[in-house]
């Protein structure tokens, strides 16, 4: 699903491994919903932003930012879709114990909608689809 098999730079300076598998670590934390905690999820905008340490023999920077542009487009259609069933899902459930305008959602659900790895293939499955429509 992630890619992590990049190649090394032997004679220049490239992206701190350590730094970038952590990275790669939480973004796919992320999108199997195994991370909940809106501190440590991976948004495309934390995606964009991210910046790596220089170090000898590190990971090829041109590779790792193709894979990171990847998964930033995941990251956004999962944003939009989970938004999306928020949007649907948010005058169906009615407590008489909810203040109002009080989210009757949990942070743990707010990510289960992509979180096992057939929902993350669905993802990828109608990102080639919209690709391919345009």
């Amino acid at each position: 699903m992630i890619r992590t098999d990049f190649s090394r730079s032997f004679l220049r300076m490239g992206y701190d491994v350590s730094e970038v598998l952590t990275f790669l670590g939480d973004v796919e934390r992320t999108l199997t919903g195994q991370e909940t905690d809106p501190e440590k999820v991976v948004t495309a905008q934390k995606a964009l932003d991210v910046e790596f340490s220089a170090k000898l023999r590190g990971f090829n920077d041109e590779e790792v930012d193709a894979e990171i542009d990847r998964l930033i487009e995941m990251l956004r259609h999962a944003e939009r879709r989970r938004a999306a069933q928020h949007e649907n899902s948010a005058g169906s459930h009615v407590d008489a114990a909810t203040l109002p305008g009080a989210e009757p959602t949990t942070a743990s659900s707010e990510y289960a909608d992509f979180g096992t790895p057939e929902a993350v293939e669905q993802i990828l499955r109608s990102m080639t689809q919209e690709k391919e429509q345009s």
